[in-house]
């Protein structure tokens, strides 16, 4: 849509063409980094990454996506997510905090050395901006919005997408909304369907242990 060709893009990212012609095919952590931060170079679109987390569904999310989305509240969709999120990724993580007031979903990344990190932020945050609206409903909207990065020359991007005026230069990256959001229940979750892909879920395992503890010692830092 931006006039570049794809497969270009994909080469100087150090991809072949073939490395995402499925939607379950899996790509090395730093390739997705240098993939954004390449696609962004050469659009000349420093928002690249917001415009294409902004197309993401929860379906897009595969296995992860089956298990939010038939769970049987916001709150254990979003729990869901962050517990799960190895069968996608390993190099960044979701995370939930939730208080009594506000809850927080936000995005971390550990790996060292990655490329693109503003953009993977900005994708993953419009990524969660859409699937938690997906799972309350068109009345939710964010309370705050915050990015672990500089304020960008033209934030107008931004504030069309969530409807604030998100807060830059932040210690983290995550959507704020009221906590009471949590207790909603998702309008047609089947448990059935839930247990099936938990039971998928199970039989991937839990992923490498290195990467598990890093993981938790993110999550820790956060805290």
């Amino acid at each position: 849509r931006l006039g570049v060709e794809p497969v270009d893009v994909l080469v100087s990212a150090g991809l072949t063409p073939e490395a995402i012609d499925g939607p379950e095919r899996q790509i090395a952590y730093s390739a997705f980094g240098r993939l954004l931060a390449e696609s962004a170079n050469r659009t000349y679109c420093a928002h690249l990454g917001l415009l294409a987390g902004r197309m993401w569904r929860i379906a897009d999310l595969g296995l992860l996506g089956e298990l939010a989305r038939h769970a049987p509240t916001v709150g254990g969709a979003l729990h869901t997510l962050a517990v799960n999120q190895h069968l996608n990724c390993e190099g960044g993580l979701v995370y939930l905090n939730a208080g009594e007031q506000m809850a927080e979903l936000g995005y971390a990344i550990y790996l060292p050395g990655v490329s693109g990190v503003d953009q993977i932020y900005d994708g993953l945050m419009a990524a969660a901006f859409n699937c938690v609206r997906e799972l309350c409903g068109p009345g939710w909207r964010p309370t705050e919005v915050l990015f672990a990065h500089a304020r960008p020359d033209d934030p107008s991007p931004y504030r069309d997408l969530f409807r604030v005026t998100p807060r830059f230069n932040a210690e983290v990256s995550a959507l704020r909304f009221p906590a009471r959001w949590l207790t909603k229940p998702i309008d047609g979750a089947d448990e059935a369907r839930r247990r099936l892909a938990q039971q998928l879920a199970d039989e991937a395992g839990r992923g490498q242990v290195v990467e598990q503890v890093r993981r938790t010692l993110r999550v820790l830092l956060l805290r």
